[in-house]
């Protein structure tokens, strides 16, 4: 009996405090701050590209908020200037610019609000050329790494970025055309049964020498390609773009690192203050997002085809692949109805003839797929059908 009060006091005292329990709901902030949001950095000997945005809410559909109709220029401590061409969705573009002769510049931007922004005058870095890049395989897929040094002995700093391009097929193999309502052969620039896609890295790479005697950076990772994402099937190539950054630049960049990449938990390390080089020259209370450094870029192109690569898995085709690749026949009898189900096929379906069927010399009619499972472009989304100039007859 005395365990049986025991266990109903305990659940009377429960729920006394469930029943003190009040649902917390924090305030939402309705109206998020306006700041500015520079991404790009000033390109010494080439175009400079530099994108401006708006922070959102973080509960807004759009991921950001392009900012139209702004002067950007380049300014050095030699008192020149180079205007950026508005190319559209925020996005500026210069002309190749040339700083040989400057020690420092600046980014220096006006809004359509006529606010002014501008970086701090930053030094113009050197980039020393990669030297090499070499892959290693790992479990089921390949790891990337780049080596670099600098005979000079003064850059100690370095960013790097990356464009991967991967070849990739369609399950069906098609030579046939669909011209002003007819079939007809395809010429070899037509062939559409390979394709190649391009890829941007998303991660923020930075490497330090700066507790070494020499400028110098062995077999740093940039990334890790799994077999499974089809990129290594047929040919991979990857061009890594080398920067050279100043001591406060890389501390930015690896504090953005961190804010980005590595929380997980409340064991992980916390989100830093971050600051910028940048500022509304009117007031310095005002936040502005970002960091503008200026170099010269240097970069380096791998390329690897699925021979080199011991890893002993079948082809790989994206799906649509053989449990979606259904067959579907067009006979050409009746013959007087031919035409219109050859229209009808390709003007309200997105179905693709590949081939001829028949029984032994005799043809019968035409199987088409799916246009995904013939046509390579509409496979993958920015997929296109003509080889890059610098794609080898024979991947090594």
């Amino acid at each position: 009996m005395k365990n049986c009060w025991k266990i109903l006091f305990v659940l009377l005292i429960t729920s006394a405090i469930g029943a003190c329990k009040k649902p917390y709901s924090p305030t939402i902030i309705t109206q998020a701050p306006n700041y500015l949001v520079v991404e790009g950095f000033i390109n010494n000997g080439d175009s400079t590209t530099i994108k401006l945005s708006r922070t959102v809410q973080l509960s807004d559909t759009a991921k950001s908020k392009p900012e139209l109709g702004a002067v950007i220029l380049v300014e050095d401590n030699l008192n020149n200037h180079y205007q950026l061409a508005e190319i559209g969705n925020g996005v500026y573009k210069s002309a190749v610019i040339n700083l040989s002769n400057a020690q420092t510049c600046r980014l220096h931007i006006i809004t359509t609000d006529k606010k002014e922004y501008a970086s701090d005058m930053v030094e113009i870095d050197k980039t020393p050329p990669i030297d090499t890049i070499t892959h290693a395989v790992i479990n089921n897929g390949i790891q990337m790494m780049v080596s670099t040094h600098d005979a000079a002995n003064k850059v100690k700093y370095f960013r790097w970025d990356f464009t991967e391009t991967w070849e990739y097929g369609s399950y069906y193999n098609s030579r046939y055309k669909y011209v002003n309502g007819a079939i007809t052969y395809m010429t070899p620039d037509d062939y559409d049964n390979i394709c190649w896609i391009n890829g941007n890295g998303n991660q923020i790479l930075v490497g330090s020498a700066e507790n070494l005697s020499q400028s110098v950076i062995n077999n740093q990772i940039i990334t890790f390609v799994d077999e499974s994402t089809g990129k290594l099937a047929l040919g991979y190539s990857i061009l890594i773009k080398q920067y050279a950054l100043t001591k406060e630049a890389f501390e930015y960049w690896q504090k953005l690192k961190k804010n980005t990449e590595q929380l997980g938990s409340i064991f992980d390390a916390q989100p830093s203050d971050l600051k910028g080089n940048l500022h509304n020259l009117n007031d310095a209370n005002e936040p502005v997002m970002g960091y503008i450094s200026a170099s010269n870029t240097t970069n380096k192109r791998f390329i690897i085809g699925h021979n080199s690569i011991p890893l002993y898995t079948p082809n790989y085709y994206p799906p649509p692949n053989e449990y979606g690749c259904v067959v579907g026949h067009l006979p050409f009898d009746p013959a007087d109805t031919y035409n219109d189900r050859l229209n009808r096929l390709y003007t309200q379906t997105d179905s693709i003839i590949y081939t001829t069927y028949g029984s032994g010399p005799v043809t019968l009619g035409y199987q088409y797929a799916y246009g995904g499972c013939v046509d390579c472009r509409l496979k993958i989304q920015g997929g296109y059908n003509k080889k890059p100039a610098y794609w080898p007859d024979v991947l090594p």
